[in-house]
């Protein structure tokens, strides 16, 4: 399956997860949409208990997107409860900061994990991928076989543990030439120039389901062509 993870409480922006992004679209139902649209996979938006994240908690009923509460400063716990919860043998992790989720990308993962007897699949060991478009799979029995030894920083950041320990695991590295070039490119969303500049780029594309690599080239353009 794909957990989105989603959260109203950002630090940065708070409840940008409910911002309308593009024809009364909201940035979590963007990135649900764009993946429902192009993966064959289940997906769930993994959010917290916390009553801030009950208005997360009503779109998803309101669109009939699968959901789960967990723990919310305990990312790690929550991630186990919801795997086991509908019983996701891996899953796919994306962050719901990321408005131009790359589900070519995922596909390309989730095929190479499918097809390998990897841990892990991720494309952020060479440190040459865009902000906004990182991405792991994961088998779910090592998050249950490690879920005693993480420490206090690791139940946030719940991948932070592997890639410290990755000799221990079977680790694949996915590089995305397309990436390299444009690998200071940011398609994250923290503050709100984010959001403007994000909610810019969507009116001018004119549709949330464009490829994340035509999307690259049409800001690489506008960068280049600006210098």
């Amino acid at each position: 399956g794909i957990l989105i993870f989603a959260r109203y409480n950002s630090k940065r922006l708070p409840g940008k997860v409910l911002e309308e992004i593009f024809l009364e679209k909201k940035l979590l139902e963007v990135i649900y949409l764009r993946l429902k649209k192009f993966t064959n996979l289940n997906i769930v938006v993994c959010t917290s208990l916390s009553k801030k994240d009950n208005q997360i908690v009503k779109i998803c009923k309101q669109q009939k997107i699968h959901f789960f509460r967990g723990n919310l400063k305990n990312v790690f716990d929550r991630t186990i409860k919801c795997l086991k919860k509908f019983k996701f043998d891996a899953f796919v992790r994306v962050n719901a900061d990321r408005p131009f989720v790359d589900f070519d990308e995922v596909n390309k993962m989730v095929k190479i994990f499918k097809k390998n007897k990897f841990d892990i699949v991720t494309n952020q060991l060479s440190k040459k991928c865009p902000k906004g478009l990182a991405c792991e799979v994961a088998k779910s029995e090592v998050f249950f076989d490690t879920k005693k030894k993480i420490s206090l920083k690791d139940k946030e950041h719940i991948f932070n543990f592997f890639y410290r320990n990755k000799k221990k695991y079977k680790i694949y590295n996915l590089n995305n030439k397309d990436y390299y070039k444009k690998k200071k490119i940011k398609l994250s969303i923290d503050n709100h120039h984010d959001l403007l500049r994000i909610k810019k780029i969507y009116k001018n594309l004119g549709s949330i389901y464009v490829p994340t690599k035509k999307i690259l080239k049409l800001i690489w353009y506008e960068i280049s062509s600006e210098r």
